[in-house]
């Protein structure tokens, strides 16, 4: 490998340099679906019926102004930004953004070869990428027979383990002579960890990688299942997980915007890679059991609308998505979010094992049978039933409605919703526990409005 010496370009200096005049100039070409025509000021749009579909406005109130307008503008409404307009409404940020400049740019016949310098190379991301590229070679060659016939035991199909995103890590002196002959030196070799551990070589592995598509980690799993749970899965020395995306979101930050909307986060890599093999691509991994509230902020700035958690049929699995509800309103900005009660899995333990068992129609039954997020939370928190006795009851809806009172304005449809579906829960009218938690819980303070009520709960209350 020869390591490249061109200086970097920033994505952003390459959109408003050369990407925006020549789009201001092509916009019948990079976006014909308007019907755009020139006017005194630059261009208005005539496709009546795209307008109207897309924007609900009459064709002549969407123009496009300016020596190189960023967007079009509703007269009337609000501007939306061409990157935006390619995200699905929403402005793209990091990985987003570059792959919604590298669009624009094909559109308005602009080389896009600029945008892959603009982050310098990074020899260690490039070897990891090479090495991830032998281990699948691995996988489908003479040396990947254990590996996939364990795949079909576990109910991997034949025709879809080649394009699994799976591979099999070679033994030591294969990876060694392998990366050697891509023209890395060895103390890059060693540097990068892919031979630190003696426990890799044989195993399946997976490459968790960034917003960008870059190779932050892989796992290593061993095809013993008796394996004990601290060695089951391995992970590259020295690299976190902690800052990566969820696991396989890269791949679907690939898809067009609209069919990344929705997204299911599954506990295991399995989870996901079985799920996509039966050819179920909105899948995304935690990779665990641990999410925080940047991981939901992550997710509504990339677009992604609405999020699933299915999680393990387990204690950690049930107690996991409980947190990550929790920290998904704690969040900024959140996707919205529903969640599968893990019991619903049953008798399977999660997502692998139910399409293995039962097909992909049963997984997408249990999609149908989801819950609202804070209404399935607040479910658990009361965890009791209108047969209970009454100070169990009311002690139920105090811890359920101490949570749901925390929660912040955005989620004031979810905080009434779930308001609900507790009365029903805990014997009570619906009236009787929404002046309870008003005034338990909602108390307006002398000073005003408490910081974490919403107005609209206000009404909901009052009503």
């Amino acid at each position: 490998m020869i390591e490249d010496r061109q200086q970097p370009v920033r994505a952003s200096d390459f959109y408003t340099e050369t990407v925006l005049p020549t789009l201001a100039e092509r916009l019948d070409h990079a976006f014909p679906e308007f019907g755009w025509r020139r006017d005194a000021r630059g261009w208005v749009a005539t496709n009546e019926q795209h307008t109207h579909a897309r924007l609900g406005v009459r064709a002549e109130r969407v123009v496009a102004h300016g020596p190189a307008p960023r967007g079009f503008l509703v007269h009337g409404g609000e501007p939306m930004l061409w990157t935006a307009y390619l995200n699905g409404g929403t402005v793209p940020r990091g990985a987003g953004f570059v792959r919604a400049v590298r669009e624009l740019a094909e559109r308005a016949g602009v080389d896009p070869s600029p945008l892959e310098r603009s982050q310098p190379r990074n020899r260690r991301a490039d070897l990891l990428h090479d090495f991830f590229g032998f281990c699948r070679f691995e996988l489908i060659g003479e040396e990947g027979g254990e590996a996939r016939r364990y795949l079909e035991r576990r109910g991997f199909p034949d025709e879809a383990i080649a394009d699994s995103g799976l591979g099999v890590v070679p033994a030591p002196a294969k990876t060694r002579s392998l990366l050697e002959r891509a023209g890395y030196r060895q103390e890059e070799i060693a540097k990068a960890g892919v031979l630190a551990d003696s426990r890799w070589p044989g195993r399946l592995c997976g490459a968790w990688r960034d917003s960008y598509g870059r190779i932050g980690t892989l796992w290593a799993r061993s095809l013993d299942n008796p394996a004990a749970a601290d060695s089951r899965y391995l992970y590259l020395r020295g690299a976190g997980r902690t800052n990566l995306p969820p696991y396989g979101l890269a791949d679907l930050l690939d898809r067009p915007p609209n069919s990344r909307r929705e997204i299911v986060l599954v506990e295991g890599f399995f989870d996901l890679h079985q799920l996509r093999a039966r050819e179920i691509p909105n899948v995304a991994a935690l990779g665990g059991t641990s999410v925080r509230p940047q991981t939901f902020e992550r997710l509504h700035g990339l677009g992604i609308e609405t999020v699933t958690l299915c999680l393990d049929n387990d204690e950690a699995g049930r107690a996991a998505t409980g947190r990550a509800i929790e920290n998904a309103a704690r969040a900024r900005q959140s996707p919205e979010l529903y969640a599968v009660d893990p019991a619903r899995l049953a008798p399977a333990k999660d997502p692998d094992e139910l399409v293995r068992q039962r097909g992909v129609a049963a997984w997408r039954d249990l999609l149908r049978a989801r819950r609202c997020g804070i209404a399935w939370r607040a479910h658990e928190l009361a965890a009791i039933t209108a047969d209970s006795p009454a100070s169990e009851r009311r002690a139920a809806l105090a811890r359920a409605g101490r949570w749901l009172g925390a929660l912040p304005p955005r989620l004031a449809l979810e905080q009434e919703d779930a308001i609900r579906l507790l009365a029903e829960q805990c014997g009570y009218s619906a009236e009787a526990v929404t002046r309870s938690l008003r005034a338990r819980f909602w108390r307006i303070p002398e000073h005003g409005r408490q910081p974490n009520r919403s107005p609209v709960v206000d009404q909901a209350l009052e009503r």
